[in-house]
């Protein structure tokens, strides 16, 4: 299950948060990685530690002077000094940290320099905007370095769960220890902030990727309507001819599936006919097979597939290294409306 943030990326959205503050009032100090001088590593040290005591919202546990020192000694010597100019100048710090691998470094200076107490409220840090933005960009870092998690999220998609989850998290009141119980699917925290943003996130992906809409235009041949025959496949389902760019097989008719695949033999037979080109082929995407097996599947976006009377157009298909050969819905979807007639064994499409 996706968790919204660790621990450590908590720490890190709300010690960036504080750094940005405070570096503003003491921006002199050491040298930056161009060779400039910014004044003596203790009086940053200093400036840091004492920033640190006046900004730390209740709830905190800091170790002020470790962490400024540690930011002091790893972090600075990092940047270049027109990029704290410019990034000064355009109220962008926050951006300048994240960039390059720098918020690991925050990360690792956070370490064991900062506790957070159970009863800390998200909802009571006076830059939350500033907080949460962080805290979304540690979100979709987290997401998108984790293969299981990358194979369904686009970074697109991991922004909008990330964004909806840190909003509610930031603005509902929810405490530290509220957010260590998330992953239990009875908590509060589980369903009131993951459940509803996995949907809305769900929602969003199944509408951008429902490549194969209806259109009139794409639908050749025929009347308003083709009785496609089907085959009874051992009292298992049904079977339906399929003709992509005259290759010719037999598919499992499965509802229950999303999208037209194809294996990889009938792969090779399009590319030799030369009706699969590499301008065809589009994102890969994980399907589950009927014995719970997730495999890899590669997108195509084929012309000239022939079901009954028809020719369709504009088809987005899969390519997988395992599995039948099967008809999905998603295939379907391509005509105005299609029926089930199981008595008579015919798929009915409406153009």
């Amino acid at each position: 299950m996706i968790k919204i943030l660790n621990m450590y990326s908590i720490k890190l959205a709300l010690l960036t948060c504080i750094l940005i503050d405070v570096i503003p009032c003491s921006a002199q100090v050491l040298k930056t990685k161009d060779g400039i001088s910014m004044g003596e590593r203790s009086e940053f040290i200093a400036i840091c530690t004492a920033g640190m005591d006046e900004y730390v919202a209740d709830g905190l546990e800091l170790e002020s002077y470790k962490y400024c020192a540690c930011v002091c000694d790893n972090l600075i010597p990092t940047i270049n000094s027109w990029e704290f100019s410019r990034a000064m100048k355009e109220d962008r710090l926050m951006d300048l940290f994240q960039e390059d691998g720098r918020s690991e470094i925050v990360a690792n200076c956070v370490g064991g320099n900062v506790e957070i107490n159970g009863d800390y409220r998200f909802d009571s840090f006076e830059n939350s905007e500033r907080q949460s933005n962080v805290a979304i960009q540690a979100c979709i870092e987290e997401i998108m370095n984790d293969e299981a998690m990358n194979n369904e999220f686009s970074e697109v998609l991991a922004y909008e769960y990330c964004e909806c989850a840190t909003i509610k998290l930031f603005t509902a009141g929810y405490t530290y220890n509220d957010l260590l119980e998330i992953e239990d699917e009875n908590s509060e925290t589980f369903n009131e902030i993951v459940v509803p943003c996995l949907n809305e996130v769900m929602n969003n992906k199944a509408e951008f990727n429902s490549s194969n809409l209806y259109n009139v235009d794409d639908i050749g041949g025929g009347d308003y309507r083709s009785l496609v025959p089907l085959t009874d496949y051992l009292g298992l389902g049904y079977k339906v001819k399929i003709t992509i760019s005259g290759v010719t097989k037999y598919y499992l008719l499965d509802t229950g599936s999303s999208d037209l695949l194809i294996d990889r033999e009938t792969e090779r037979e399009l590319l030799l006919n030369g009706d699969l080109k590499r301008e065809n082929y589009l994102s890969k995407t994980a399907y589950t097979l009927a014995n719970n097996q997730t495999v890899q599947g590669q997108e195509v976006k084929i012309d000239n597939i022939t079901i009954g009377d028809y020719t369709v157009n504009n088809v987005v298909i899969s390519i997988v290294d395992e599995g039948s050969l099967l008809c999905g819905i998603s295939f379907l979807d391509k005509f105005k409306k299609w029926e089930l007639d199981k008595q008579n064994k015919v798929l009915i499409l409406y153009k």
